[in-house]
């Protein structure tokens, strides 16, 4: 039972409400001979009485095969005795203007009559009877059963009830707190008259039962009838109960109800103490910030502000055992992910110290005063007055509950949660039509949290503009990049450079700015913002000091909405175009390859020249440039990724406002068809040089093949001097000064490459030598020390490639544009760590064959 509803509280300078110590002062406790404890408290406010007899005995008292032996005494209590029979029971009750009814938690049972104060004598008569003399008539037990499996059957279409239960089993991992307080059906219909006896003959003794009176009534009559029907019970001796210690899970845990149902149901736990312990009434105020209201954290976060949640609450549950702290609530299950995210920063805010002495004193407000509420109904109060008897040991701790409230500090409330919500101890429960992850995704997701490391939130825009936002908060930097499907692979002969001209002026004029007052602009705030264009993929890139943010997301929104690619700047970039070209003329290998990519994919954009071609450079116009952005810049098939030192809250709502209203243009983006085999096989190209350049070359799997990770730890094994190619063909054989295989991958195809340059007389050698090298790694495989060297060199290569937010924004945002998805980087390490030797040898027989090779040599 959470103690928000059996706490109290006193008047202080803070303003905390009071409940008079005459609560304590006024009621009369009594001891009978035969161990039967007996509160009484005078009520004053109206002439009722609740009577309430309770039994230190709950469902943790049972063994594995008694599971809801207890649960069912409670029901037969009222079935009848010797001297009555079931209608005479309540039907006593219900006469005379009252009601009777029971309940059965994990620690104790209550059987109680609340009515007028008339009806005092009678209830003292008929509990005294029921429960120390019930007889449990076998033909009753029969028909109860079938009543306590019915409502077994009801708690089962109850998702809260169901999802509670299985949070209870999943989070306790020995105290019997685990099993539900119902019982199961199999253990229920086993149960015989005499287990229910003998069950009552070890626990329904008077020195193990408080019995709380609170009504209009003298004091003298209140005894009176106690003495009258209290007195002569039957003598039993108490069973003595061990229980095992808790330590609850070892690492979060995951836990799933797949149910046909229209809502999504979710519950979180952590370990708490026992009502016991002093930390208890510290947890009831974490409870009351985390989950109390609608002005608590978790209610303004997932809710209010994410709209993660459609409600949300939580509750420390903190029983005579081992406690739990509970969070649950109801949300669309495609936000369970994120809704795990955000309550763990927001629990993880808390443990770091974020809480003001105002937000403290607010909850012990609203904590202390939720007992100011219960107290005013005679029932309220004897369940105050009978849980801190029956958990305690005297319900005078009521006042130690209220000072340990009112004398919490800030430093109270951290190392409580330091001590009690341990992440490795977390567990979460969830109920709707699917199962959407694992325990592994979980147990990753808390970790990312813990550690500091956040998980990206995705969302995606009307207009169709997928959103990544990636905080990186060590570092006062920011990065933004938004990447489209394009580059070269869009491209065709006659508009080869097309996307490099395109991003090259993207950032040269606006229709506010000129690219001068841009460059001053980005000068100012000590930014950049720059366009790029690659083979399979176009976009712009920028970085921001974060206390520069504001002004650098206005320019970049301004720049990425508004380009004019002037007339004028398309003339001054003219020459930047074509010198690219001059440079790769000017460097052997950049142009080997781009004459080799023109036989291995002819007639297709993979075989066009990503540097562009000086005919598309001579003749382009602003109107070229500005078609291509009308076309290829579609937010529909846009990924835009923000990483760095950023309020994920504000740069969410900053996007949202400025690029919510953006429209995809209705020209649909040009799908690329998969490339057709080479027509050539060879081609020699006579040039005046100092050395042949010799490139022997498949069509291989593209970027999304499962053999793309196999032939990157081909490529790598064979690169490097400690590659094969280099130790034989360079060290041992001695052929040429640079030999290297490269790879380059499109979506639909890929070129796996090798590479040499070497002097004319050594052609025909260096050309044996590629073939002699493969048809020993087809034979006899690449050496596991080969193969670990190739991974740890990709790996490591990737990991020194992503240091900075920017390169981390739009290797994101590339990646998710290329269907790879945005965290493949994070998943690379352990997909080629997968590649084995036998994945290798597949690819060059699949692959790498004779038959399908191309041979270009260029040279004398």
């Amino acid at each position: 039972m959470p103690l928000t509803t059996i706490s109290l509280a006193e008047a202080s300078e803070s303003g905390l409400p009071q409940i008079k110590d005459l609560i304590i002062n006024k009621v009369i406790e009594k001891k009978l001979s035969n161990g039967l404890t007996v509160l009484f408290y005078p009520y004053e406010r109206e002439k009722v009485v609740t009577v309430k007899l309770c039994v230190k005995v709950g469902s943790s008292y049972e063994t594995e095969n008694q599971a809801g032996i207890t649960h069912l005494i409670e029901h037969m209590i009222f079935k009848g005795t010797k001297e009555r029979g079931p209608e005479e029971i309540a039907g006593a009750i219900e006469d005379r203007g009252g009601y009777m009814n029971a309940f059965t938690s994990y620690d104790y049972t209550c059987y109680y009559v609340a009515g007028p104060s008339e009806i005092t004598e009678t209830a003292l008569k008929v509990l005294s009877d029921a429960v120390f003399h019930p007889y449990f008539p076998p033909e009753e037990l029969k028909k109860e059963k079938e009543v306590v499996i019915e409502e077994m059957k009801m708690r089962l279409d109850n998702p809260a009830t169901v999802l509670f239960e299985t949070l209870m089993s999943s989070s306790y991992t020995s105290y019997p707190y685990k099993r539900p307080i119902i019982g199961y059906e199999k253990t229920v219909r086993s149960f015989s008259r005499q287990d229910l006896l003998n069950y009552v003959n070890e626990f329904y003794t008077p020195d193990n039962m408080v019995l709380v009176i609170v009504g209009n009534l003298s004091i003298k009559k209140v005894f009176s009838l106690v003495e009258k029907y209290f007195t002569n019970l039957p003598e039993r001796e108490l069973k003595k109960v061990s229980f095992p210690e808790e330590r609850y899970v070892s690492h979060p845990v995951l836990k799933w109800v797949e149910r046909d149902v229209r809502e999504g149901y979710f519950a979180f736990s952590f370990p708490a103490p026992s009502i016991r312990s002093d930390d208890a009434p510290v947890l009831d105020i974490i409870a009351e910030i985390l989950g109390g209201g609608e002005s608590s954290r978790l209610y303004k976060r997932l809710k209010r502000e994410l709209g993660l949640v459609k409600s949300i609450s939580a509750s420390s549950i903190t029983p005579v055992g081992p406690g739990l702290f509970e969070i649950s609530g109801t949300a669309d299950p495609k936000n369970f992910k994120a809704v795990v995210k955000e309550v763990l920063n927001v629990v993880k805010d808390l443990k770091d110290g974020d809480i003001s002495q105002e937000e403290l004193e607010k909850a012990k407000l609203q904590v202390l005063s939720d007992f100011t509420y219960s107290q005013e109904t005679s029932e309220g109060l004897s369940g105050i007055l009978g849980s801190f008897q029956l958990t305690r040991g005297t319900y005078k701790d009521i006042l130690w509950y209220k000072k340990r409230i009112k004398e919490t500090t800030i430093q109270d409330i951290i190392t409580a949660v330091n001590k009690y919500f341990n992440f490795e101890k977390f567990v979460a429960c969830f109920l709707s039509k699917e199962k959407l992850f694992d325990e592994e995704e979980l147990k990753q997701l808390v970790k990312s949290v813990e550690y500091g490391t956040k998980s990206p939130e995705i969302f995606t825009l009307k207009n169709g503009l997928k959103v990544i936002l990636y905080p990186e908060r060590d570092i006062p930097t920011v990065a933004v990049s938004v990447v489209f499907p394009g580059g070269l692979r869009f491209e065709t002969k006659s508009t080869d450079g097309l996307f490099q001209a395109l991003s090259l002026l993207w950032t040269r004029g606006t229709v506010h700015y000129t690219a001068e007052k841009i460059a001053e602009k980005l000068d100012s705030i000590a930014g950049s913002i720059t366009g790029f264009s690659g083979r399979n993929t176009f976009g712009l890139k920028a970085q921001f000091l974060s206390s520069k943010f504001d002004e650098g997301f206005e320019l970049f929104k301004e720049i990425l909405l508004h380009p004019t690619f002037p007339e004028e700047e398309c003339n001054k970039a003219r020459p930047e175009l074509i010198s690219k070209l001059l440079t790769q003329q000017d460097h052997p290998v950049s142009l080997a390859i781009k004459d080799f990519m023109q036989i291995l994919f002819p007639h297709h954009p993979y075989g066009l020249n990503p540097a562009g071609s000086l005919e598309f450079y001579e003749k382009f116009h602003s109107e070229d440039l500005k078609k291509a952005y009308s076309k290829f810049v579609n937010p529909k098939y846009g990924v835009l990724s923000v990483v760095g030192d950023f309020d994920p809250l504000y740069v969410k709502h900053k996007l949202k406002e400025a690029f919510e209203e953006w429209r995809a243009p209705k020209e649909k983006t040009f799908h690329e068809q998969e490339p057709s085999p080479p027509e050539k096989h060879f081609l020699k190209v006579e040039k005046e040089t100092f050395q042949t350049q010799i490139l022997l070359g498949f069509q291989t799997p593209g970027l999304n093949s499962r053999e793309k990770e196999a032939l990157e730890v081909l490529s790598s094994a064979l690169s490097g001097q400690e590659g094969r190619l280099f130790k034989i063909l360079r060290e041992k054989e001695s052929l040429a000064y640079v030999v290297t295989p490269v790879l380059i991958f499109y979506p639909e195809k890929s070129a796996f490459i090798f590479y040499i340059a070497c002097s004319p007389e050594k052609e025909k050698e260096a050309i044996e030598g590629f073939w002699k090298i493969l048809e020993d790694i087809y034979k006899n495989g690449l050496t596991q020390k080969e193969i670990k060297r190739a991974k740890n060199q990709l790996i490591g290569r990737l990991k020194l490639g992503l240091q900075s937010n920017l390169s981390k924004a739009e290797d994101i945002s590339v990646n998710e544009v290329l269907h790879l998805g945005w965290d493949y980087s994070s998943k690379y390490e352990k997909l080629i760590k997968k590649v084995s030797q036998k994945d290798i040898k597949n690819i060059i027989k699949k692959y790498l064959k004779r038959e399908n090779a191309v041979l270009f040599v260029l040279g004398k």
